[in-house]
């Protein structure tokens, strides 16, 4: 299983480098010249105050021996700072960065593991492969540690929770449930890239599980990979095309894209499969309103006024006012922003 990762601190790394060989190539030169003129012996009778001797007039630059070398030197790191400029360049093109619309909601993740203890390896194997695997003695007590670290994830323990689903691994490392249940258990703690390789490896388990995809994908959206994010929601959508949230967090991810024309059929779809989805019905609003289709905005976002739970009590009345100014005809900014 290939994993997405973030390339932002190497594209960093590429620009230091080449500013760096650029001024080591600028500055040398530059020193030469100086000690052929004679500047330092000028610089230095002037602190002590004693009258600089004679100097000769500088040699001319372009002579073999030393000078030579100096500006081959030049020229070598000239070159290193060409070459690490265009291949940051190179590797900027390739990475798709947010437009305006990197304002929305951030895709709505799954609440808790599934809580069925999963003991799946690779879909489909034969009779053969299965007499091939390593008998595993100990399940009904890795699937203890499991369920226990479920419990403590729900309950915000995440922790914990890793520290239990270690366990259960320890003892049945093809649990494939155990594997997806660390990797939200990592990402609620901002262990991305560990929380990346459970998937992965929950993934090489079992292929066909739609939820560990969209996990996937919403970690990866966190991280700023949204092309990988949206990879991982249609493989989600392919296995169960009646996923309400993979066709939301899908809407969301295009839009931050700048695709927003493909997400609203996304978003609508969402509202259609579940329309007391009021999450989907805010991502649908905003980027309606984006699209400059105002009245569907405001009917979409008093969709979700009337389907919001009550921990949304703030989100509601910020709405509220924001609807009101798109009724009255006045210019307003999108609601995540207000």
């Amino acid at each position: 299983m290939i994993s997405e990762f973030s390339p932002t601190g190497r594209r960093g790394r590429h620009w230091d480098k080449a500013a760096a060989f650029a001024a080591i190539a600028v500055l040398s030169p530059i020193i030469m010249l100086a000690l052929e003129a004679g500047t330092v012996a000028r610089v230095r009778a002037i602190i002590s105050g004693t009258r600089p001797a004679t100097v000769a007039p500088p040699p001319l630059v372009f002579v073999p021996q030393a000078d030579a070398v100096v500006w081959a030197w030049a020229i070598f790191f000239f070159v290193l700072a060409l070459v690490y400029a265009m291949d940051t360049g190179r590797e900027r093109s390739e990475t798709v960065e947010p437009d305006q619309f990197g304002d929305y909601l951030p895709p709505e993740p799954e609440p808790e593991p599934a809580p069925a203890v999963r003991v799946a390896v690779a879909s489909g194997p034969t009779r053969e492969d299965r007499d091939s695997l390593p008998a595993v003695p100990n399940v009904p007590e890795a699937q203890t540690w499991y369920k226990k670290g479920n419990e403590l994830y729900v309950s915000g323990h995440y922790e914990e929770a890793i520290a239990h689903f270690d366990k259960a691994l320890k003892l049945h490392p093809r649990l494939a449930g155990a594997w997806a249940a660390k990797g939200l258990a990592c990402n609620a703690m901002r262990q991305y890239q560990e929380a990346i390789r459970c998937y992965d490896e929950s993934l090489r388990l079992d292929p066909r599980d739609p939820a560990v995809w969209h996990d996937k994908g919403n970690t990866l959206c966190a991280i700023g990979r949204l092309e990988g994010a949206l990879n991982c929601y249609n493989e989600a959508l392919i296995i169960d095309p009646r996923d309400a949230r993979a066709w939301n967090n899908k809407g969301i991810c295009l839009a931050s894209l700048g695709r927003p024309e493909e997400a609203l059929p996304c978003c609508s779809k969402a509202t259609a499969l579940d329309p007391s989805y009021a999450v989907a019905w805010q991502a649908k609003a905003m980027i309606e309103e984006r699209l400059g289709r105002i009245p569907d905005a405001v009917a979409a976002y008093k969709q979700f006024i009337a389907h919001a739970s009550a921990s949304d009590a703030a989100s509601v009345e910020r709405i509220q006012r924001h609807v009101s100014v798109l009724e009255a005809g006045a210019p307003a900014g999108i609601v995540a922003g207000a």
